[in-house]
């Protein structure tokens, strides 16, 4: 018998195969490239964004630190300090001193600050982040940069703190349900906020209004901020709780103050309780913001109102805060303290 053989034939290459093998190679390529191309623009993207953010906040670090002491080589130092908290691109962002500038911001007609290098009074900082080739942290290495031919990324970005005169108009609670160890409390916060606004060199007067369901001018704005807290130890407590009328009373001091074109207005308004008395604080908060005033609101304990007065601080263009104990209320006017005399220009 006769075995039988097949012949299997195997189909023979042709040259549409072949070019889409080609055509598959190449756009691989291309995707690999667009790929790389991504991943390096992102990178950037978030090296530039992270100076931005680290040189904003040694900027306002060595404001603050011209602001308390008038030396600008511990202005720097501290600059240099908090810009190498920061880490950009993974590393801290360490600043020269020569990207340090000192000068004189001013308000212009359209409402900008313009920044004077040199001028006096010193009252701002412009700081220069880098990360050159020529800086201390080096530029930003690529992770693709070899495709392209170009291995590295060297963003450069500014900012300007500036501090300035400042009117503050203190609005407290003082109904009955801040007797005891609340009104104590209160007192103890007042006095750090006192102390520190004195540490600064930052032209600062401060006024003081008190409300229960009524509402006083306790104290006219002054540079003399000991009357503050020579109110704040004899100050009764007692009644229900009007916020508005405190807030009013708030700002029939802020009215008597310097003229609004040369200080930044404030008003802090603090709570333990719910508004049960007067018109509603939003609208009194509405009509203040329109005048130009800032208004932060501070709600104390468990019982405060701490919706309305959240939406108080944001019709304001303010901060809500919020303090569980007497620490984190004298903790909160400290912080305020510190925040009131720096302000970023650009």
């Amino acid at each position: 018998m006769k075995r039988n053989q097949l012949n299997l034939r195997l189909p023979k290459p042709t040259a549409r195969t072949g070019a889409m093998l080609v055509l598959i190679v190449i756009l691989l390529v291309a995707f690999m490239i667009a790929v790389a191309f991504s991943v390096d623009v992102a990178q950037m993207h978030l090296a530039r964004t992270e100076l931005r953010s680290a040189t904003d906040a040694a900027s306002k670090a060595a404001a603050l630190e011209l602001s308390m002491t008038q030396d600008q080589s511990k202005a720097i130092a501290r600059g240099q300090e908090v810009g190498a908290l920061n880490l950009v691109n993974g590393n801290p962002l360490l600043m020269a001193p020569d990207e340090f500038d000192f000068g004189h911001s001013e308000e212009s007609a359209d409402g900008r600050f313009e920044f004077v290098s040199g001028s006096l009074p010193l009252n701002s900082v412009r700081v220069t982040g880098n990360r050159t080739a020529g800086s201390r942290s080096g530029a930003v290495p690529l992770f693709f940069g070899n495709i392209w031919g170009i291995n590295t990324f060297e963003p450069s970005v500014t900012a300007t703190a500036t501090y300035i005169e400042r009117d503050v108009v203190l609005v407290v609670d003082r109904s009955g349900s801040m007797a005891g160890s609340k009104i104590a409390a209160l007192r103890s916060a007042i006095d750090i906020f006192v102390t520190t606004l004195n540490d600064t060199s930052v032209d600062e007067q401060v006024g003081l209004a008190s409300y229960n369901d009524r509402a006083t001018e306790d104290v006219q704005l002054t540079p003399d901020l000991t009357q503050i807290s020579s109110a704040m130890s004899v100050m009764p407590v007692g009644g229900w709780t009007s916020i508005s009328r405190g807030m009013d009373a708030g700002q029939a001091i802020m009215n008597n103050s310097r003229d609004s074109k040369f200080v930044e207005r404030t008003m802090i308004v603090m709570t333990d309780g719910q508004h049960n008395r007067g018109p509603e604080p939003r609208t009194s908060a509405l009509r203040i913001a329109n005048e130009g005033v800032t208004i932060h609101t501070i709600t104390f304990g468990s019982g405060a109102d701490i919706t309305r007065m959240r939406e108080v601080a944001t019709i304001g263009g303010g901060k809500h805060y919020h303090a569980a104990s007497g620490e984190e209320l004298e903790r909160i006017y400290r912080e305020i303290a510190l925040t009131l005399s720096t302000m970023m220009t650009q």
